[in-house]
């Protein structure tokens, strides 16, 4: 990993939070908050492999989109301390007490995506928090997720006592002259020749601007760039393909062969992408959402789309969203953990909510466009199913 400017603040943070705690063998928590594509985990993996203290600690990475619930969490975790653990879930969490307080080597978990782990009363995330507090615990704790106030808002009891309080970070989304300067970098180490032949400066500087406007998201500015690149150096081949092989046509400098990207290729390309940033936008993939989530979404495109406004509340929503699970044989949650689950959606980016004195009349609407939230569903069958049959369920 490159030394960006961008993120060296965040580094530093980082680095200055854990190295202290590893040296002095002290547990501790950190809450890590962003938006999507800020360098979150790119970060903390960085850290983690730090040679100067790497070979101090054992640690454990956690996607918690990939568990099944909330609650297996503990039984994932005590299966990466011991593989021979085959305990029942009800154990782990004992378990996990009793050998983190153990002796042994400091325990970095970091659990990306951490709140995955929400539930109703916010037992799995309590619990969590509270191992690095346990007397003679080795354990530091690194959550991340999107939302900024998951901890202060969700979590209000961690703030009664200090030692459970986790260190706040946030990472900003990049500017647009970050972005520039990332880009120019990732092409500097990818070519020999000079990053000015590869992409324009004011290519880089339109697509900086453009990225840092909307999500500041740096994995669509490289995924945009990439391919800008790529369909440049496509067309001159063609061009040189389709060109007639007389040496004195070439000659003449009728076969075009600069592969430089510019503004204009740069805005065919960002069209193209555009046009599926339901995807890109939410955790790169539609599958990558739990399943709940996905018939929140889908259920309120179905109410905007047969509705008159672009907004619902949440009581309807709910209401529609139970008929759906009744359709398709789905288990459906109650509406306190819906409008929990609801709370997570937005985190993504994907809807709007509004607070209101009344939940159920909790206003709610999505974010994204219309059309392609609808395209992207349409790729899944019970989706597209549901968006079909949708008069069914207003």
């Amino acid at each position: 990993m490159s030394s960006e400017s961008a993120i060296d603040k965040e580094l530093a943070v980082l680095e200055n939070f854990m190295r202290p705690l590893i040296d002095e063998r002290k547990s501790g928590s950190m809450y890590i908050s962003g938006r999507p594509g800020t360098g979150k985990t790119a970060c903390v993996t960085h850290i983690l492999s730090n040679t100067t203290f790497s070979r101090k600690f054992w640690s454990i990475f956690v996607n918690c989109m990939l568990l099944q619930t909330p609650a297996s969490i503990f039984q994932h975790i005590a299966e990466q301390l011991d593989p021979n653990w085959n305990a029942s879930a009800k154990e782990a969490l004992p378990f996990l007490e009793d050998r983190l307080t153990d002796t042994g080597p400091m325990i970095v978990l970091v659990l990306d995506e951490i709140d995955q782990m929400s539930t109703r009363d916010q037992s799995v995330l309590y619990s969590i928090f509270e191992l690095p507090a346990l007397k003679n615990s080795r354990l530091i704790l690194i959550g991340l997720a999107n939302a900024l106030d998951l901890t202060d808002r969700g979590l209000v009891r961690l703030q009664a006592r200090v030692n459970f309080k986790p260190v706040l970070l946030n990472f900003s989304p990049y500017s647009k002259q970050d972005i520039a300067t990332i880009l120019s970098q990732r092409i500097q180490e990818a070519v020999t020749e000079d990053v000015g032949n590869v992409i324009s400066p004011s290519a880089l500087q339109y697509l900086g601007g453009k990225i840092s406007s909307t999500s500041g998201d740096i994995r669509k500015a490289i995924d945009i760039c990439r391919r800008a690149v790529e369909l440049a150096e496509t067309a001159v081949k063609k061009q040189l393909v389709m060109a007639p092989s007389n040496s004195e046509s070439q000659n003449s400098g009728s076969v075009p062969t600069n592969k430089c990207v510019n503004i204009a290729l740069l805005c065919k390309m960002m069209s193209s992408v555009e046009s599926s940033a339901f995807c890109s936008a939410n955790s790169d993939d539609m599958d990558d959402t739990p399943l709940q989530q996905k018939l929140i979404i889908v259920t309120l495109l179905v109410l905007v789309k047969m509705g008159k406004s672009k907004q619902v509340t949440l009581g309807k929503l709910h209401q529609s969203y139970s008929k759906v699970c009744s359709k398709y044989g789905v288990s459906a949650i109650d509406f306190d953990e819906f409008a929990h689950t609801c709370s997570l959606v937005e985190s993504r980016g994907i809807v709007t909510l509004k607070k209101n004195g009344s939940t159920r009349l909790a206003p709610i609407c999505l974010r994204l466009d219309e059309r392609e939230v609808e395209s992207t569903l349409k790729d899944k069958t019970l989706l597209s199913s549901i968006l079909v049959q949708g008069s069914l369920f207003v």
